[in-house]
């Protein structure tokens, strides 16, 4: 099977990640599976809220898309010492030794993070193992513009899924 892994924040999940996955699977390697990894401790120590927000606003993002290739797939908590960040290969010989035993993995960047790609510990490595596919931006909608949207008491529906929309005004999240 081929398997395109998709690491985010998804502090929170936005129409922007939509969009990337819908690249993902309108490309030519026609991906069975997109599985979405929430960080769990950022390898560039991004500030984010807690992790089981993130995860439960993933699985609300993934429920809206309604496609049963897209399955979130939160794991970095069991890689995680507690301490030192979770890297992407890290996660990449997790899933290849577990649950995609035998699969053909590919990992997922945006352009933002092709650019940082020689800061990626065992970059080539990555590369050497597995597939790198660099997806493209079309619509730049970023996690920073939900939460600051939100934080100026603006709705940000226009950038949020419906589900995530609803989970983050009833935990009241990023005001």
């Amino acid at each position: 099977m081929k398997v395109a892994v998709f690491g985010s924040a998804f502090n929170p999940p936005t129409k922007g990640h939509a969009d990337a996955i819908e690249s993902i699977l309108a490309h030519a390697n026609h991906y069975e599976r997109v599985v979405l990894i929430p960080s769990f401790c950022h390898a560039f120590a991004k500030n984010m809220i807690d992790y089981s927000h993130r995860v439960a606003m993933l699985n609300a993002f993934v429920s809206d898309l309604q496609d049963d290739r897209i399955h979130a797939l939160p794991v970095e908590h069991l890689i995680s010492d507690g301490e030192n960040p979770v890297y992407t290969y890290d996660v990449l010989s997790y899933l290849h030794n577990t649950q995609f035993s035998g699969d053909q993995l590919t990992f997922v960047i945006g352009p933002d993070n092709k650019a940082n790609w020689p800061k990626f510990y065992k970059a080539q490595e990555i590369e050497e193992k597995w597939h790198v596919l660099v997806v493209p931006e079309r619509q730049s909608i970023r996690s920073t513009m939900v939460r600051e949207a939100l934080a100026e008491g603006n709705a940000a529906t226009s950038l949020i899924t419906p589900s995530v929309a609803d989970y983050i005004n009833r935990h009241k999240l990023y005001a």
